[in-house]
């Protein structure tokens, strides 16, 4: 797939396997092009947290989706989003996927 990149897909819904898990949010251009920074809720229950871009199944650009393949707990269980530790800090890199990782083994 020839993966758009990360600013293009702001503002797309992100669609887990269960449901809707958010959106994607502007954020994402602070961790690279490897990861993507999803909104999990509204504007009164935001939450943002890290989605590794090797779940993505599909990205349909007609409907502004980004299909995940993960169900909607696992996206909104994911390590919060933290400005700090930005993805290349290698430990907080190694928990997102490892979360993201965990599904898959059950």
């Amino acid at each position: 797939m020839n993966d758009p990149a990360p600013l293009e897909l702001v503002g797309y819904a992100v669609e887990a396997s269960d449901g809707s898990a958010g959106t994607v949010d502007a954020h994402s251009e602070e961790v690279g092009p490897h990861h993507l920074v999803v909104d999990t809720g509204g504007p009164l229950l935001s939450k943002k947290v890290v989605l590794p871009r090797w779940v993505i199944a599909r990205v349909d650009a007609a409907n502004r989706t980004v299909h995940v393949a993960r169900d909607r707990d696992r996206i909104k269980d994911a390590p919060r989003f933290d400005r700090d530790m930005r993805v290349t800090d290698p430990g907080y890199r190694a928990r997102i996927d490892d979360h993201y990782r965990e599904e898959l083994a059950h």
